[in-house]
């Protein structure tokens, strides 16, 4: 509910950490005109294809060999279980002129030009590029300029604003793995020049042709997979922002779509996974199809600059600000065979993470036999005239919780939304005081003995990234106070939410504490931290990665005495998490379609390690279709509701007595099928045949589900059409 009817935006906050100061502002730089793009002129096909045979073997470790061209300065990799190899750029067999390249780089000279260079073309092509082996790989420095003569200059003695950059990618393998490095601390560049983005290696596995069962992973929403064997003319270049786009260079930035930065690709009998371990805050996923002018390819660029851009007329105002200076790290781990899918891929960046300690090793901890139905109830909300709606009182949510419970749901999570005063307008909150018109004290006591006496779970309401106070509020690039437009399905509800200054985060917690102390409820509903991240412009200045790092660290104050629900369910916050609310289940930035399909990738990560639901099925236009989804994915089962009808429009929906019974029937299901499955991990997932989906977890349990309008027999198994059947 806290999406579909109140959503109340806020974001990210921090402390001091890595590179980035406290206590201190920093520069910006405005630049306004009409700006010119000037792109690196083509070489030649010599430098942006590669040979095979012209690949030597540099290191080795597991399963892979780093390979390396002196020709194009370009590394590959063979997996030697499946003999496969992905090389950096394309092979010399592919006929269409195409601008690939190792590195490619945006530049600005401070004024109104940019500059698109790359590796091949001003670097490789002018011969002003070195490389060093070592034991477990190679070291490639580049020199990549506007022109030759400036590309072989000291780069000390370059005038002011003369273009060129000058950075080192150290390629090496360890553990079977193929890193990809580069110190952001190291890159020289003239003063006034800014490196406003950086591309690496986007071409890395690029193809033309394709099998009918390869593709492309994207991590959109709950992932999607991009199938290059089958024609769609609805495709444009795919562009994602890892963990949403960032408020402080975007004005009324959206919701994070991208809860991960990895993203894959599947050739043959093949695959690899790329997991971004640094650099991921300010990281962009791509990917193309093969065309004219591009081939089937996938990668990642980094915002290394913060620029806010606004358009008036036919000129720009840039406004460039902090500039990255920490490590970018990508991780290429290789499958092959049964392991060369999705789920495998999914497994693959699981163990990653949890060795990073992204995410936890832990297992849910199952006390109660019975699964939960998550109930997100709206207490209250208050309209743009200032009117307050009381929608589900203490009483009323106190008679809902025993109607559930004489209707055979023996566990609910129940997230209370809107029940702190003003807890619908982030810069006048108050934590820890109820709204009183939604009952008296004795009235929530009531409830929550019942809630407590039935061994259900209540989690609060709360948003940890509002603000109370206007000096409180985080600012953008261009200094101004960052804002955002909440969504809402209400009528007369439309506000510009603002985000709490980042270094207000720490005593932010500490004031939830302390103020919670003697409230009786059982863990921290969060609206917020695991949707949106920024950073901060206001005196004391705080990066973006700075922000990530900060709210993973601070989870765990809150989780040390409370039980956590976290909503969306961007990584970096959720080790700490009991239950991910709203997470996605489809794809988001692009329609599903034949082509573009939707999978469970990012529920194949977490199954067993946190529980998860998705939006309230009640909240479907087929809520029938949506309970067989999280059949699918493994979600529990859930509702979004209010206890007073309030609009004729909302409460065929949201009303709960106009689909509780439906509500109760799917649940009974839900814990039929998924009851037992609640610590178990989701090992594989797939299409039986159209519209028949598999998932299947470690103790040997098989689920199906069938979205067709017949029934259907596998192995022997009948599974009724719109229906789902557990196999043990």
């Amino acid at each position: 509910m806290k999406r579909n009817i109140i959503k109340i935006i806020a974001v990210l906050c921090v402390i001091t950490m890595l590179f980035t100061s406290c206590g201190n502002s920093i520069a910006t730089r405005t630049i306004k005109g009409v700006f010119n793009s000037i792109v690196a002129e083509y070489s030649s096909d010599e430098f942006h294809k590669s040979d095979i045979n012209n690949y030597t073997v540099v290191a080795k470790s597991g399963l892979i060999e780093l390979l390396f061209d002196k020709e194009t300065v370009t590394p590959a990799i063979r997996d030697t279980n499946s003999g496969n190899v992905w090389t950096a750029l394309p092979l010399n067999s592919v006929e269409k002129k195409l601008n690939s390249s190792v590195v490619e780089i945006v530049l600005s000279d401070g004024s109104e030009n940019v500059y698109t260079l790359n590796s091949q073309d001003n670097a490789v092509n002018w011969g002003n590029v070195s490389y060093t082996a070592s034991d477990d790989g190679v070291s490639v420095k580049y020199s990549i300029a506007i022109d030759d003569e400036t590309g072989k200059a000291d780069i000390t003695t370059l005038e002011d604003n003369q273009i060129r950059a000058d950075l080192t990618l150290l390629y090496t393998l360890r553990d079977g793995s193929f890193y990809v490095n580069l110190s952001m601390n190291t890159v020289t560049l003239p003063e006034g020049v800014y490196l406003e983005e950086i591309r690496l290696l986007n071409h890395f596995g690029a193809y033309d042709e394709s099998g009918e069962n390869d593709y492309i992973f994207v991590p959109d929403g709950s992932g999607a997979l991009i199938m290059t064997g089958i024609e769609d003319s609805e495709f444009t270049p795919l562009t994602l922002s890892v963990y949403g786009d960032d408020g402080a260079t975007t004005h009324n930035a959206s919701a994070s779509q991208c809860l991960v930065g990895a993203f894959g690709m599947k050739r043959s009998n093949g695959a690899f996974l790329c997991i971004i371990e640094n650099g991921d805050s300010i990281a962009k996923i791509n990917a193309t199809r093969n065309g004219e002018n591009s081939l089937n390819s996938v990668g990642a660029t980094f915002k290394t600059t913060d620029i806010l851009t606004e358009e008036s007329g036919n000129k720009t105002k840039k406004v460039l600000g902090y500039e990255y200076k920490n490590e970018i790290t990508l991780c290429y781990r290789f499958l092959s065979g049964k392991s060369a899918t999705y789920s495998g891929m999914a497994t693959a960046c699981r163990e990653n993470l949890i060795r990073k300690s992204v995410l936890s090793s832990k297992t849910v901890n199952v006390n109660e036999e019975y699964l939960p139905l998550v109930v997100s109830l709206q207490g209250g909300y208050t309209n743009d005239k200032g009117h307050y709606n009381v929608l589900s009182s203490f009483e009323q949510t106190l008679s809902l919780m025993t109607l559930l419970k004489a209707k055979g749901v023996n566990n609910v999570y129940l997230q209370y939304n809107g029940i702190y005063e003003n807890a619908n307008n982030g810069t006048n909150a108050v934590f820890g005081e109820f709204e009183k018109d939604l009952g008296n004290a004795q009235q929530y006591n009531d409830l929550y003995s019942y809630i407590n006496s039935q061994k259900f779970s209540l989690f609060v309401d709360t948003d940890i990234l509002t603000y109370k106070y206007a000096s409180s509020g985080a600012l953008n690039v261009d200094g101004a106070k960052i804002k955002n437009e909440c969504e809402t399905s209400f009528p007369d509800f439309t506000t510009a939410q603002g985000y709490l200054k980042m270094s207000k985060l720490e005593s932010k917690i500490e004031d939830i504490l302390t103020l919670s102390t003697d409230v009786k409820f059982d863990g921290y509903s969060l609206n917020d931290v695991g949707t949106y991240l920024y950073s901060d412009y206001s005196s004391d200045f705080y990066s973006r990665n700075t922000a990530q790092r900060e709210i993973s660290a601070q989870m765990p104050v809150l989780a040390t005495s409370k039980l956590m629900m976290i909503g969306t369910g961007n990584f970096y916050s959720i080790k700490s998490a009991n239950v991910i609310s709203e997470i996605p289940v489809s794809a988001v930035a692009s329609p599903e379609r034949t082509a573009y399909v939707s999978v469970p990738f990012i529920q194949l990560m977490l199954h067993g390690f946190v529980e998860y639901s998705a939006t309230g099925i009640n909240t479907y236009e087929n809520p029938r279709t949506a309970f067989l989804k999280a059949i699918e994915y493994g979600c529990l089962p859930s509702s979004e509701w209010y206890c007073t009808k309030f609009n004729e429009e909302l409460d065929g929906k949201y009303y709960y007595d106009n689909n509780i019974n439906d509500i109760v029937s799917f649940y009974l299901k839900a814990n039929d099928t998924l009851g037992d499955l609640r610590d178990q991990r989701m090992t594989a997932h797939y299409e039986e045949m159209d519209g028949v989906f598999c998932t299947e977890y470690n103790n040997s349990t098989k689920v199906y589900v069938n979205f067709t309008e017949s029934a259907v027999t596998i192995n022997g198994v009948t599974v009724p059409t719109m229906d789902c059947v557990k196999i043990s």
